[in-house]
């Protein structure tokens, strides 16, 4: 037997024989075959390190219930949920989440438990280890349930962000969308949403690489479209989809001019009025180019204007406005921005941030945020936003 087999052999052998025992006589038996080193101080016992340092916590904490969110107080119950014990029992029904709730390796739990340990989630980037010491529940039961409710939330509420035309994009609502842009300060009386897409950084896949690379970003990312209405909701959400897509690509591939046309005519107008005048329009990025159905700022070679200038100072203000819509979900949730958490293939990340997005519109709901102050157009009900086909 050759010598490199013999010591091959003779390793597994010891490998085989020694405890792991929380000593170094692994390790130490793997010196013994080493080649001496160079340096004396390399030959060195290493300090011993007990595996129990490296245990993972206890279950402990106390199981969620109605009753244990009424003794909270409502400061600790806002800081833990984002929402009042109150808010989360209604917001529990308005989801429509079964009671019981099962998942797949057949935990239980109660569907405001459910709710409630999907929301402390995205509340932290930390370990669910933390969440298993805090609610009496499993590491595993926990990421289980939540991927389990993410998934039911986003296929149960799926046409609340894809153009909702009986809800929040119906289109009785594009003329009081319009007339909250333009009464705060657009040049325009006929914008009635603002168009964008939010690059989400992933971790590195390890399949098919380069269809997840952004080279703008210099990332691997998920894309995703939105529609961010002055009500401080966000009415469309399409996604995700590739990281190297530009936002023109997501734009054909979620047919929303096609749709705009349909649902965004002004009224009293028919098809002998001028394309220019017969629709509101959506306004977004240079890139997006200008349409009857989207605006965008001035913008290629040339100076511009004093006018044109103006203008896009005008629609600037109020643009910026509702950019705070992408950054308000990530606020709520950090969990959406821990990146080195977000794995293809191991969990269903793409539906992470549309889950978000659609807690994001049900907290404003019931809290109108910066956005809806700023326009002075409320949003619907909770109950009203959450409704079937």
């Amino acid at each position: 037997m050759p010598a490199d087999r013999r010591k091959l052999a003779k390793y597994l052998l010891l490998s085989q024989s020694l405890g792991l025992d929380g000593t170094n006589a692994l390790r130490a038996g793997m010196h013994v075959l080493a080649p001496p080193p160079d340096d004396a101080w390399l030959s060195a016992a290493l300090p011993t390190m007990p595996l129990s340092l490296y245990a993972r916590p206890e279950i402990g904490g106390t199981r969620i219930t109605y009753q244990w969110l009424k003794q909270l107080k409502q400061h600790e119950c806002l800081y833990r949920f984002r929402f009042t014990a109150d808010e989360l029992y209604n917001l529990c029904g308005a989801l429509d989440i079964p009671q019981p709730f099962k998942t797949q390796n057949r935990s239980i739990f109660s569907n405001i438990e459910a709710l409630c340990i999907l929301l402390a989630r995205l509340r932290t980037a930390n370990d669910e280890f933390e969440l298993s010491m805090q609610f009496d529940r499993s590491q595993s039961a926990i990421s289980k349930v939540v991927n389990a409710l993410v998934q039911y939330l986003d296929e149960r509420w799926a046409h609340l962000l894809d153009f909702d035309t009986d809800g929040v994009l119906a289109p009785q609502r594009m003329q009081e969308y319009a007339d909250a842009v333009h009464g705060a300060g657009a040049p325009l009386d006929s914008v009635w949403a603002f168009l964008d897409c939010t690059i989400r950084h992933i971790c590195r896949p390890f399949l098919h690489q380069r269809v997840a690379y952004n080279g703008y970003k210099k990332i691997h990312a998920l894309k995703y479209q939105a529609l961010n209405l002055p009500n401080g909701l966000i009415g469309h959400l399409y996604g995700p989809m590739e990281g190297r897509r530009n936002d023109n690509a997501l734009l054909a591939e979620s047919d929303l001019l096609g749709k705009c046309e349909l649902h965004a005519r002004k009224p009293n107008t028919d098809n002998n009025t001028p394309p220019a005048a017969r629709y509101f329009q959506v306004f977004g990025d240079p890139a997006y180019g200008v349409s009857p159905l989207i605006l965008s700022p001035f913008a290629g070679p040339g100076e511009r204007t004093r006018a044109e200038l103006a203008w896009n100072e005008c629609m600037a203000a109020v643009r910026i406005e509702v950019e705070h819509g992408f950054a308000g979900v990530l606020a709520k949730w950090p969990f959406l921005n821990a990146w080195w958490k977000h794995r293809i293939y191991s969990s269903p990340i793409g539906r992470y941030y549309r889950v978000g997005a659609l807690l994001t519109n049900a907290l404003n709901c019931l809290r109108p945020n910066q956005t809806s102050q700023f326009f002075q157009c409320q949003p619907p009900p909770l109950e009203e936003y959450f409704h079937d086909r």
